[in-house]
């Protein structure tokens, strides 16, 4: 799998969520369960972002 990219300068737009949801319905059926759990983190990291405004963004760096 290739390298992603961590962190989106902006959130993606409803078109872009869908049109990646639609590939995601074509890919995920070949995935692996390591392939799977990866997906659900990055998944779970964009709703998470998606959900914060900038003022609410957390300060995560150690």
């Amino acid at each position: 799998m290739p390298h992603r990219v961590t962190s989106r300068a902006t959130p993606l737009s409803d078109a872009e969520a869908e049109s990646l949801r639609l590939q995601l319905l074509e890919v995920v059926p070949r995935l692996r369960r390591h392939h799977l759990l990866d997906l659900a983190d990055t998944l779970h990291q964009a709703a998470r972002e998606r959900r914060w405004t900038p003022a609410e963004r957390p300060d995560l760096r150690a």
